[in-house]
């Protein structure tokens, strides 16, 4: 499985780029019911279960947002937190709509999260290295051409939610889950000193 996602990643670098259109503008107007939860600089909330979102990728958040409104994510018991932004996700009311939001988020200057996770980031890097960075880049920033988040502006708290969350069969478990499937085969090979560890490594990355 490993060398099937170095692949991809190898593959992605042979596309061009995506291209996206989204009307930054439009998106600003459309965030303002976003950043209840969200913050209005995109940093998140903790207490709320959202995550930062600011300098997010692109594409990877065209691709939740659809999902959201699909009913791929936010439906499996025990979601909390995708049971809450589901329905935000269906009041974005066409593609554009959230091609304009997806392009005003990433448009944000990432914010610096504080570290709520400790762990051995010497450890961490190895196994980030090993398991994630073919996919999410060698410093946590993602890949538009392979949908995949940028890891350094989301806060470690929801990094390990998430990951326990595909560990949990919580997400990445709908038949049309096409890259949520192949997350929850790498997630199952990651114990939880190994996330820590993998949290801490991430905290030492820049957001930039």
């Amino acid at each position: 499985m490993i060398s099937r996602l170095h692949k991809l990643a190898y593959l992605s670098l042979l596309l061009p780029a995506l291209a996206l259109a989204g009307n930054v503008d439009s998106g600003k107007e459309l965030y303002a019911a976003c950043a209840a939860c969200h913050g209005v600089d995109g940093g998140g909330n903790a207490e709320l279960m959202a995550p930062g979102v600011a300098g997010q990728s692109e594409s990877y958040l065209i691709r939740q947002l659809w999902d959201f409104k699909k009913g791929v994510r936010g439906k499996e018991a025990g979601d909390i937190g995708g049971a809450q932004m589901a329905p935000m996700a269906a009041t974005l009311v066409d593609g554009d709509a959230i091609a304009d939001v997806a392009a005003y988020i990433a448009s944000m200057p990432a914010v610096e999260h504080a570290a709520t996770v400790e762990g051995d980031a010497g450890n961490g890097q190895k196994q980030y290295t090993s398991k994630c960075g073919a996919c999410h880049g060698g410093k946590g920033w993602g890949n538009e051409a392979l949908y995949t988040p940028r890891l350094t502006v989301i806060g470690d708290w929801y990094l390990v939610r998430q990951v326990l969350n595909f560990q949990e069969s919580m997400r990445g478990v709908h038949e049309d889950s096409q890259y949520g499937k192949q997350m929850a085969m790498m997630a199952k090979t990651v114990s939880k000193d190994e996330l820590k560890d993998i949290a801490a490594f991430l905290n030492e990355q820049s957001a930039e």
